[in-house]
């Protein structure tokens, strides 16, 4: 995890509102994404998720949909995205995120093994609601996995098992990288 290791040591942080945000490649798409590092990346959570058991992948929009559909790629496991449009679709299942706005899930059904997989959670209230949501139509969560976990932020993910591959604190000065999987 080299290239992962270096690339949250040398991200960037900018301030908004007394917030310090890490601006990644992963996570954002600045700077530029390495192939190298999200290579890297797909490989790391191929290696330390469960997915033998899963059926589907699925990834909230907007920013972990890339490391998503490369992870699908390499496992044939089918990717669906949790969209920020309603769509209509028959099954079609609603949810809203902490920040009000509203989500929707297609193609997810009861009894579906699902990945839950994403590039950053902070404090956790996305992917709760959407574990949630995908618990409200009957689908088994196996895992939640994540690239990059802020530790130094408050957490509502208590009931939940986030697999990362690195955890970092984010401070004005920078992203200090607290913990990495060794693979």
């Amino acid at each position: 995890m080299k290239r992962l290791l270096t690339s949250v040591e040398e991200a960037p942080v900018v301030e908004r509102d007394g917030y310090h945000y890490l601006v990644h490649p992963i996570s954002n798409g600045l700077p530029t994404l390495d192939p190298a590092l999200i290579r890297e990346v797909v490989n790391g959570i191929v290696e330390t998720t469960a997915l033998e058991d899963v059926d589907k992948i699925v990834s909230p929009v907007t920013m972990g949909i890339h490391v998503a559909a490369a992870v699908s790629l390499v496992t044939d496991i089918p990717l669906v995205v949790v969209r920020d449009r309603e769509y209509g679709l028959p099954g079609e299942a609603s949810f809203e995120r902490p920040d009000g706005e509203t989500l929707y899930v297609n193609d997810v059904q009861a009894g579906d093994r699902v990945l839950v997989l994403d590039d950053l959670v902070s404090t956790g209230e996305s992917l709760a609601a959407v574990v949630e949501a995908l618990a409200d139509v009957g689908a088994e969560v196996v895992d939640v996995s994540v690239v990059v976990r802020r530790v130094d932020t408050d957490t509502v993910l208590t009931d939940l098992d986030v697999s990362s591959l690195v955890d970092v604190h984010v401070h004005a000065d920078g992203a200090e990288v607290v913990d990495i999987v060794e693979l």
